[in-house]
């Protein structure tokens, strides 16, 4: 390929548009694709947040790259990073440090992967090293943006105040920080006193609505979305004195604010997040869903502001695994039609508990969320095997593995159990369901370097939670 071509592929990633980058490769002829070609379409790739499509380009080059290759494993660490595969994304990003260990990309990375990770103790030293060979990069991810949002004028954000007091109640706390630094945040959280009709505490952030999130059609026409978010909580709380109930909400609504303006992006009704974990720790949410936020005060006016526009409320209910997973293939209507045959007319009330209205739609609880596997096992064959939810739902750690003569081509005939399940629970088959053995190597590692045993094979976990092999003789 010319250097005049990756000049011109080189100005358009400088400019932001990626999408034309993919376009200009994907037309290409096969015999004009080359290594460096394919790294910068897989950059392109991870840039449009597709890191699937970026895994699989890279990928087909796997057996060309050299061992030293910089560029390669850092787009590698980045994909896997995009797909939740920390552990695989660490492991690469260290390869790159091997290769050169003054690469900041490489503990910058580190830095994101820890910091959703939690391991606060590694984020620090990955943190002092990035910010010592490229402070500038270090403060464009992790220092303070606040100076980037979009702000209301001061007459726009008293037009938003008066409307949440006219409509919603009278604001009287204002959560104004979440900024580690101590600055103040320019999207607050605003904490409105119940009315007589409607007796639960408000809570609403002023000042996500200054963006102008922009909703494109294929048609070519666009909308604009301006958005502030609401949460109600019961009464019985005292928000002035005791803040556990909401701090969490509040919290993520202040996230969600700068997620659509960093992101340039919109948030509407029916849009659902997943987190792949849990909300905080003094909860067991996994994600929410945006719904209409119907204030207290019927028949209420529009939010306008003086440029025409109006501001939309809309409220975040906090969403069990389950009922997400629902929602995904049910639809909104459909998860909001349980949540009101369940919850009644608190259907909209977050509390730190309440029913999973799906828990009986056949749908587990799995101990480890989707988002967290990684391709960890390097298997050749039918991999299909059956664990028991005292593994995928408990959490326990296997404790008896066997292989059995396999059912089908797809499996692999190893069957996973705790060790403590009775006979009675066994004979229950809504108990145990088919994996792959990639995912039950996720709950166990332990596991894989006996999965290569031969049909016929068992193991036991002993007291010092080592495998050895025990005397079942399952069906050869």
């Amino acid at each position: 390929m010319d250097n005049e071509f990756m000049m011109e592929m080189d100005e358009l990633m400088n400019m932001g548009e990626f999408e034309e980058v993919i376009c200009r490769i994907q037309e290409l002829d096969e015999d004009e694709l080359n290594q460096e070609i394919i790294i910068m379409l897989a950059h392109c790739f991870s840039q449009c947040s597709r890191y699937r499509e970026a895994l699989e380009s890279l990928e087909e080059i796997e057996d060309e790259v050299q061992f030293d290759d910089l560029s390669y494993y850092l787009e590698l660490a980045g994909a896997n990073f995009g797909l939740h595969k920390y552990r695989t994304a660490i492991d690469q990003a260290r390869h790159c440090l091997e290769i050169d260990d003054k690469c900041a990309e490489a503990w910058l990375l580190l830095c994101l992967i820890y910091q959703e990770t939690g391991d606060e103790e590694k984020l620090n030293e990955a943190s002092e090293n990035a910010r010592e060979l490229d402070e500038q990069a270090w403060d464009d991810i992790f220092g303070d943006r606040t100076g980037e949002l979009a702000v209301y004028s001061p007459e726009e954000e008293q037009i938003v105040l008066d409307y949440i007091n006219r409509n919603y109640g009278t604001v009287e706390i204002t959560q104004v920080r979440r900024i580690p630094s101590g600055k103040d945040h320019p999207i607050k959280c605003v904490s409105v006193s119940a009315k007589q009709d409607f007796p639960f505490w408000t809570v609403i952030t002023l000042g996500s609505g200054a963006f102008r999130g922009i909703e494109k059609y294929p048609d070519g026409s666009e909308k604009v979305h301006r958005v502030e978010i609401a949460a109600y909580f019961p009464v019985g709380k005292n928000l002035d004195e005791d803040t556990e109930m909401y701090e969490w909400i509040s919290r993520i609504m202040i996230q969600f604010a700068e997620m659509i303006q960093f992101d340039n992006s919109w948030l509407g009704v029916g849009h659902t997040v997943s987190y792949g974990a849990r909300l905080d720790d003094a909860v067991e949410y996994d994600g929410v869903v945006f719904a209409p936020s119907v204030p207290p005060v019927k028949d209420t006016e529009k939010c306008m502001l003086p440029c025409g526009e109006e501001v939309e409320f809309l409220q975040i209910i906090p969403l069990y695994e389950e009922e997400i997973l629902y929602k995904i293939s049910n639809g909104y209507v459909d998860l909001f039609k349980r949540l009101d045959e369940n919850l009644g007319g608190e259907t909209d009330v977050i509390r730190n508990e309440r029913v999973n209205v799906c828990s009986d739609t056949g749908m587990k609880k799995w101990a480890l969320p989707r988002s967290a596997m990684e391709d960890i096992l390097d298997w050749d064959g039918a991999d299909g095997c059956y664990a028991t939810d005292r593994i995928t739902v408990d959490n326990e750690k296997v404790g008896i593995m066997y292989r059995e003569r396999p059912e089908n081509k797809f499996d692999s005939g190893w069957r996973f159990l705790a060790g403590d399940e009775d006979a009675e629970y066994m004979d229950d088959i809504r108990n145990m369901d088919i994996f792959r053995l990639n995912t039950i190597c996720n709950y166990d590692m332990d596991i894989i370097e006996y999965l290569d045993s031969p049909v016929g094979s068992a193991f036991y976990r002993n007291k010092k939670g080592e495998f050895v092999p025990m005397d079942i003789h399952p069906e050869k």
